[in-house]
């Protein structure tokens, strides 16, 4: 599963459920936009990779959440490519619209502020576990974590998180204040000092207010991005504890997000 409700933050009451008419193939999961200013037809397009910071072309409108027409079918999901599962296909024949409806989906709506979303973290497609980063060169200020892998992780000061999944630091997660070369600097110092040896994680979020982007297909977090642009979103929780399995809980936020340096 991409995208999915996750409830919401007044605590009370049920998500809301619309049927759209789409105007592309979907697949459960995903986030799915507003299709007028894609100009392509029906009420729903999937949402797209952002393409400024605040991203307010692309209008999130909810999370793909059922398929209502008779075109529904399975396509099983292809690891480091998608994640697909049930879906719909769009027509514009005039007898497959008369034989199984026109391509037509349920959408949870998305209430920015208020509703809740879990979804994946992946390194940019769908399936691809963040690089896990080993240090090279200890640093016993607990801010400096030097490592090999800076060419495959993308990071943005402050708005990117690195967690400890090794070390005396385990368990503990430190924003970004600079991303340098084979380093990513913390501000607030980690407790214990970090060894070579010990093994971190960086991911493209933070706690609180801060930006989201999407994977290549549109169906999770892309955690190794520069953040150059995404949609703006407040994170109430980051779980990057499990290689393979990171996630993340967050709601659109409703007014501009910080801008990344």
């Amino acid at each position: 599963m991409g995208f999915a409700y996750a409830g919401n933050l007044l605590g009370v009451g049920t998500p809301i459920v619309r049927k759209f008419l789409t105007g592309e193939d979907m697949y459960v999961g995903q986030l799915v936009k507003s299709a007028h200013a894609a100009g392509i037809g029906g009420g729903v397009a999937v949402a797209d990779i952002a393409t400024e910071t605040n991203e307010d072309t692309s209008q999130i409108i909810g999370i793909c959440t059922g398929i209502v027409d008779g075109s529904r079918s399975w396509t099983a999901s292809v690891p480091g490519t998608a994640q697909y599962g049930e879906g719909t296909t769009y027509t514009t024949t005039k007898a497959t619209v008369a034989d199984t409806g026109p391509s037509e989906v349920k959408v949870t709506l998305i209430i920015p502020g208020v509703t809740l979303v879990r979804a994946p973290i992946y390194d940019t497609v769908w399936g691809t576990a963040l690089t896990e980063l080993t240090v090279t060169t200890g640093n016993a200020d607990g801010v400096t974590v030097t490592h090999a892998n800076d060419t495959i992780v993308d990071c943005a000061d402050d708005f990117s998180v690195t967690y400890c999944r090794s070390g005396a630091n385990r368990g503990l997660y430190r924003v970004n204040g600079t991303c340098g070369t084979n380093a990513q600097v913390m501000t607030v110092p980690f407790p214990n000092t970090i060894v070579a040896g010990d093994v971190f994680v960086n991911a493209s979020c933070v706690p609180g207010l801060g930006g989201m982007d999407l994977t290549t297909a549109f169906d999770a977090v892309d955690g190794d991005n520069a953040m150059d642009d995404y949609y703006g979103v407040y994170y109430h929780e980051i779980n990057l504890a499990e290689s393979g399995k990171e996630y993340a809980v967050f709601s659109f936020w409703a007014g501009p997000a910080p801008e990344a340096a």
